[in-house]
């Protein structure tokens, strides 16, 4: 009831506001040059959607543009810079397939067998002819559910963390109830993903953070990408924010418990949260500057291997982009038509140019990374808002920066 209460509350002030807040100004179809980029994004970070963002391109294994715009924190007017870090939120679900397919390699786990031959507590209703395998959760075909109550997992800074086995162990009975028969369809299941972090933690024998620090991020010189806010990372933290009027902003309330308890301050129509930890890390807790995460583009795009360092085979690079793919049949699907799902990335079919993706949005942050492979051209960025990362009708601002730096030449 209070939640409700709370969301209601919410609701009169997002209306309210709407009312008299202008919409942020729309990005053009095309730009001729990197002038009228920077141009469109100095527009967006000044009207506050978002208030600060960072953009990391990256071509033939080069880092050929890396610039920050606006504030990483609008109140103390703190500018975002090239070592701001973000939350990348879903984006993580990149790093766990690749430490996924890194224990395949290494034979330590089939990609085809059954879930529960890993976690023998794994248990799903109805019983399906055909078992859940690793492969099944990596492209969301497994037909687990998408709970919207994931959102609201979350802790406060100071709070323990969660072992990630013994949560999903909790957490499974309530959401084992199967939408669709496994390998069917697609739809996009954060709790598949939470599922993989317990099998990582089974196999390897160690923490999911453990095995995702030692093996993917320590060898790409992630240095400032964490599962938490490090003394070094915390002076460059960016603070997430989201502007009341907004019809997601009702969403907030209902699904996080004490929701008022993770607002720092509200100042001109936008809320400031207090740093915010998900309970659930494999799906989504990663934390970061963008210019890191462009490494981890880069090594993909090279193959597995990034200044002489290896987290994947070239051949399981190339099984990574192309096996597995099963069309969307989720909600995503309105953002992004033709939609398939891989094992760990999403990929753009049809007319357009052919390109592969994840993104990640949640309170206060909205990330994303593409892939080009045949132009070897990777695109990252990070933005502390979630609402330009969101589409109520067409194509997010988030998709349309990203098809604006898309279309010029990086040559």
């Amino acid at each position: 009831m209070k939640n409700i209460g709370r969301a209601f509350q919410f609701a009169l002030t997002t209306i309210g506001s709407s009312i008299h807040r202008q919409k942020p100004p729309q990005p053009p179809d095309a730009v001729a040059s990197v002038s009228d980029l920077e141009t469109c994004v100095n527009q967006l970070v000044a009207f506050g959607t978002p208030p600060g963002l960072s953009l990391v391109v990256t071509k033939d294994g080069t880092s050929v543009y890396n610039k920050s715009f606006g504030l990483a924190d609008g109140p103390k007017g703190t500018p975002a810079t090239p070592d701001t870090v973000y939350r990348w939120m879903s984006m993580t679900k990149i790093p766990t397939a690749i430490a996924i397919l890194q224990l395949y390699e290494r034979g330590f786990l089939d990609i085809e067998r059954p879930v529960n031959s890993y976690l023998p507590f794994f248990k799903v209703r109805p019983t399906p002819s055909t078992d859940i395998t690793i492969r099944h959760l990596l492209n969301h075909s497994s037909g687990l559910a998408n709970p919207p109550a994931i959102l609201g997992w979350i802790h406060h800074e100071g709070e323990p963390h969660l072992n990630q086995t013994e949560l999903v162990k909790s957490a499974l009975p309530d959401y084992a109830k199967l939408a669709f028969e496994p390998g069917t369809q697609a739809k996009y299941t954060n709790l598949g993903y939470m599922v993989l972090g317990a099998v990582i933690e089974a196999v390897s024998n160690q923490t999911y953070e453990e095995y995702v620090a030692e093996h993917i991020l320590r060898p790409l010189g992630m240095a400032h990408t964490n599962f938490v806010y490090t003394d070094d990372m915390l002076p460059h933290a960016a603070t997430g924010s989201h502007p009341t009027a907004h019809l997601t902003s009702i969403m907030l309330p209902l699904l996080i418990e004490d929701f008022d308890s993770f607002i720092r301050e509200t100042v001109d129509g936008r809320v400031w949260f207090k740093r915010i930890y998900p309970d659930q890390t494999p799906p989504t807790g990663l934390i970061g500057p963008a210019e890191e995460a462009a490494r981890l583009v880069t090594a993909y795009l090279n193959g597995g291997e990034l200044a002489g360092a290896r987290i994947l085979s070239s051949e399981t690079v190339d099984m990574m982009s192309r096996e597995g793919q099963i069309a969307s049949k989720g909600p995503e699907t309105k953002m992004y038509p033709g939609l398939v799902h891989g094992l760990g990335w999403w990929t753009m079919t049809g007319s357009h140019e052919r390109y592969s993706f994840h993104g990640g949005d949640g309170p206060g942050f909205s990330a994303m990374m593409r892939i080009y492979p045949a132009r070897n051209l990777g695109i990252t960025v990070f933005g502390n808002d979630w609402t330009y990362g969101v589409a109520l009708s067409g194509r997010s601002i988030k998709d349309t920066i990203l098809d604006l730096v898309a279309s010029l030449d990086w040559e």
